[in-house]
């Protein structure tokens, strides 16, 4: 049983940061994540086992100068960046230990910073922390726990409970809504399922829309942790259940009971995207990619209906029966169609993220990748294979740069398509996988003979300025497209300099490239 864990065995790093604190008289406890992750390995048959962790928070009754005084000699790096807030970071060897002098933080109504008050004891400073199992401490020298609020209990049951009244460790900080979410999201396991207690629950729900009052950057650091999670199905689930997600991407809200094609998939867009987040390889690109790659499917859902009497189609935008333009006749919806919803969804997802103050590469790399995650699916439906020339195309569409740094590649929009197919129909699944593996192959060929992404015109402006004997102009970039494309259409080979001119004096002479006016 975890609530008959009484010490812990510490990693001899921190204890010896421990023994130094107690030698000049001062308190030095291991809290939070560090202590936590013990407990939940638990003890082997001979011993505790070690803390593996390299991220390591401690709380001590030292103030900030005395904190750095007695971690200089011993560590290898220190910093102030939260010296106010009574918090001394350092770095010591694999860990990065942030050292925090007790405190009992006041909140006043409607600000999000604390008036910091430095505390007198480690039972104040663990009383206001957010969550039971975030208030288990343990001493940094001997390992002895300390669990005022039976945090060690809630774990082993896989509670997250406040500490004290929710309502007011919700309304200290707003952002304890998410991380309680992350905590249940990132905890659970298939064998030992973490969730909220109801208390927590009903006071977030109630009181969500505190969240706007966080900023962009925090909300965003929460919902990152959330995706990045193995259960990230689970905590998007949450976010929508508990009311949270209108404050994080609210876009995403209109995708719930939207009902689909049952040919091509056997879930709503809602439940599809949760499939399609979860399988999707777990890297920060991809899980975004997935996330937003159907968000546009509400906004540009349309019902394709077919008249009882003459059999004519319309297309409308509701589901009831309609009137046929051509002979009076009754209609009923048959099929649904979402067309164009990869653009419109690529806009959404470069909207929302700019919101929530992403980098400009990062909103790029999943934007273009929204916009294209229909390609292979033509791929899949075409009635003609793609040509050599074709798949070259698709990999070139597929790439983006920015100078040196490769945002997005054919790699990664495979890898979204085929998370996308897990969230097919059953009967679809294994026409659309074969697909798949067709165009993935092909696609590896293809790359195999050459840099595809990276061909360009056997002709750089300097050269195609000494032909022409012109200066520069946006009449280079012209000419150069055009050999580009052929080289990617394969009728020009990227050395051949001397067809290459052939054809740039061939190009401008049809397009008149120079004729004065």
């Amino acid at each position: 049983m975890m609530t008959e864990v009484k010490i812990i065995e510490v990693p001899e790093p921190l204890r010896r940061i421990g023994e130094r604190f107690k030698e000049a008289g001062h308190d030095l406890y291991l809290v939070g994540g560090v202590v936590r992750s013990a407990l939940l390995e638990g003890p082997d048959e001979d011993a505790h086992r070690a803390i593996t962790r390299v991220d390591a928070d401690a709380t001590t009754d030292a103030y900030p100068k005395e904190i750095k005084r007695l971690l200089g000699p011993h560590v290898e790096h220190v910093w102030a960046v939260g010296e106010r807030f009574g918090t001394i970071g350092a770095r010591l060897g694999n860990y990065e230990l942030q050292v925090t002098t007790y405190r009992s933080d006041l909140y006043t109504q409607g600000s999000r910073h604390p008036e910091v008050r430095f505390g007198e004891s480690l039972e104040e400073d663990l009383a206001r922390r957010d969550f039971t199992i975030n208030a288990v401490a343990a001493d940094a020298l001997t390992g002895q726990i300390l669990d005022p609020f039976d945090g060690r209990k809630d774990l082993e049951l896989g509670v997250i409970r406040a500490v004290g009244n929710p309502l007011d460790r919700m309304r200290d900080d707003p952002l304890r809504m998410l991380r309680a979410v992350r905590f249940e999201t990132v905890l659970s396991r298939p064998e030992k399922p973490f969730g909220l207690d109801s208390e927590l629950e009903a006071a977030i729900k109630e009181n969500a829309h505190w969240l706007e009052s966080i900023s962009a950057e925090r909300i965003r650091e929460e919902f990152e942790k959330i995706l990045a999670s193995e259960n990230v199905g689970v905590g998007l689930r949450t976010l929508v259940r508990l009311g949270l997600m209108p404050y994080i991407v609210a876009e995403f809200m209109e995708t719930l009971n939207v009902e689909q094609e049952a040919e091509f998939h056997h879930k709503d867009v809602f439940e599809h995207t949760l499939i399609v987040t979860q399988n999707v390889e777990n890297t920060p690109i991809l899980r975004k990619a997935a996330f937003f790659h159907d968000i546009g499917k509400p906004r540009t859902l349309i019902y394709e209906h077919r008249c009882t009497y003459c059999g004519a189609k319309s297309i409308q935008k509701n589901a009831g029966e309609g009137e046929c333009e051509r002979c009076g006749g009754r209609t009923l919806p048959k099929k649904v169609h979402f067309y164009g919803h990869e653009n419109v969804g690529a806009a959404m997802a470069r909207k929302a993220m700019k919101r929530l103050a992403y980098p400009k590469d990062e909103i790029d790399a999943v934007a273009h990748l929204v916009a294209n995650h229909m390609r292979p699916m033509g791929y899949a439906v075409g009635r003609d294979p793609w040509s050599d020339s074709a798949i070259r195309r698709f990999i070139r569409d597929t790439y983006l740069a920015r100078g040196d740094r490769e945002l997005a590649n054919v790699d990664l929009l495979l890898k979204l398509a085929r998370a996308d197919i897990t969230g097919s129909a059953p009967r679809r699944r294994r026409i659309a996988e074969e697909s798949w593996r067709s165009l993935k192959e092909r696609v590896d060929e293809i790359r195999a003979a050459d840099a595809v992404e990276k061909l360009e015109s056997p002709l750089d402006g300097n050269q195609l300025m000494r032909l022409f004997g012109r200066g520069p102009g946006r009449w280079i970039k012209h000419v150069k497209d055009y050999l580009e494309n052929e080289v990617v259409e394969g009728r020009l080979d990227k050395d051949d300099t001397e067809k290459a001119r052939n054809l740039a004096e061939t190009y401008a002479r049809e397009h008149d490239l120079f004729e004065e006016g």
